[in-house]
């Protein structure tokens, strides 16, 4: 398997084929528990951006792919995968949550391996790399407690909840992500790409302090940036937060072409 292969790491990026400009690209990376289809709808919208959702192996349609539950062994392919996505245009990175570390593990070897300085950085409710605090939730505890912690960040339907067939079938996929973040190691890494901060009024996980501590982890820029919601504000703000995610990357791409 190629593993460059847009179809594969990037699966809705045929949604870009009919969108007659490529101003600026975004690569969005998405929460524990989450796909690419997190984003499908952004790859739908037109304002002058195309979204590429990230797909990891092991996830939807990726599914018959072993998952990867270790940072370092994870970040390298997509960093490659984006490298050779991008060919001259200007592009930004989005995370949120689990994605945002994935997001910043990505950046720096971008920057560091591959010289290409994403535009911007933009990271929503998760706490900045340097900070080491743990999820009421670890791997090494039962179902049950994931599930407690499901309903705690308010992200999962209800019905869903409720069901426990589903539930077999989702809960594996989920502890994987969680393992996957428990494997983060902070090595001082340092971005010269701006960051750009979004955090909820009513975000368990990440409060504003919280969330201003990334401005220590780049050279560049960084700005940050308040929003009515919870936890899944990025989501359940709809388009209108689409809208200022793509406006906050072009922009970062005319001044990064100026």
């Amino acid at each position: 398997m190629n593993n460059t292969d847009k179809n594969i790491w990037f699966p809705f990026s045929h949604l870009n084929s009919e969108k007659k400009e490529i101003s600026h690209k975004l690569f969005c990376f998405h929460h524990a528990g989450g796909t690419a289809s997190a984003y499908k709808p952004w790859a739908e919208y037109h304002k002058g951006v195309t979204t590429y959702p990230v797909e990891l192996p092991g996830k939807a349609t990726r599914m018959r792919e072993t998952f990867i539950t270790h940072y370092e062994k994870l970040v390298p392919d997509i960093a490659k995968a984006i490298d050779a996505e991008v060919g001259e245009t200007t592009f930004s990175l989005f995370g949120h949550s689990l994605g945002a570390i994935m997001a910043f593990k990505t950046a720096f070897i971008l920057e560091t391996l591959y010289k290409r300085k994403p535009a911007t950085l933009i990271v929503a409710g998760r706490h900045a790399p340097q900070d080491d605090f743990k999820d009421p939730y670890q791997t090494y505890m039962g179902d049950d407690k994931l599930v407690e912690e499901l309903k705690r960040v308010n992200g999962t339907p209800k019905d869903i909840l409720a069901n426990e067939e589903i539930l077999k079938v989702l809960l594996p996929s989920i502890k994987n992500d969680y393992k996957l973040n428990e494997s983060f190691d902070y090595k001082d890494e340092m971005l010269n790409t701006p960051i750009v901060a979004h955090v909820s009024n009513h975000d368990p996980d990440a409060n504003l302090d919280q969330m201003e501590r990334w401005k220590l982890v780049t050279k560049g820029d960084f700005k940050i940036k308040q929003f009515e919601g919870d936890h899944f504000f990025v989501h359940s703000l709809g388009e209108n937060y689409y809208t200022e995610v793509a406006e906050t990357a072009i922009e970062a791409g005319m001044s990064r072409n100026n």
